[in-house]
């Protein structure tokens, strides 16, 4: 697995180790041809939110706002977004989560439109394993 991290942060060398050690920690280090792509962003389309995922084949994109309509994300709530949204590429590529052509959702090759966005099942995971990977993955010692 190759990664990539793109755009303004703080502590470079942290993102690199904490990306790593969540890429390990999920077991997708182990997956060669696929890459994850961390971009650091001034804000994000729908403005309130602090991440998202999109993921096209071998290839995901994790993108990380600075800001949200309400004000400044801090560097930790950012970290604490990259264990949501890792946990998203994770289900991209293990195919647990797929968006179709027709931009139909699937979980686990179920259909899954319809869902509030605090029950869809990808997203109750994904917020579930957050706390756990933040606290396993993340390099307190480097800052």
């Amino acid at each position: 697995m190759v990664f990539y991290i793109k755009g303004r942060h703080k502590f470079g060398n942290v993102v690199d180790v904490y990306v790593s050690n969540l890429l390990k920690h999920l077991k997708l280090h182990r997956l060669s041809k696929n890459s994850v792509t961390v971009e650091f962003v001034e804000s994000l389309e729908k403005g309130a939110i602090y991440g998202v995922c999109d993921a096209e084949g071998t290839e995901a994109t994790i993108q990380i706002a600075r800001t949200t309509r309400a004000g400044k994300v801090s560097f930790m709530e950012q970290m604490f977004s990259i264990s949501h949204e890792m946990v998203h590429a994770k289900q991209f590529f293990r195919k647990e989560l797929s968006n179709t052509e027709d931009g139909e959702w699937k979980w686990k090759n179920k259909k899954a439109d319809g869902y509030k966005y605090k029950n869809q099942p990808w997203e109750k995971e994904a917020t579930r394993l957050e706390n756990e990977l933040f606290l396993k993955c993340f390099p307190f010692n480097m800052i």
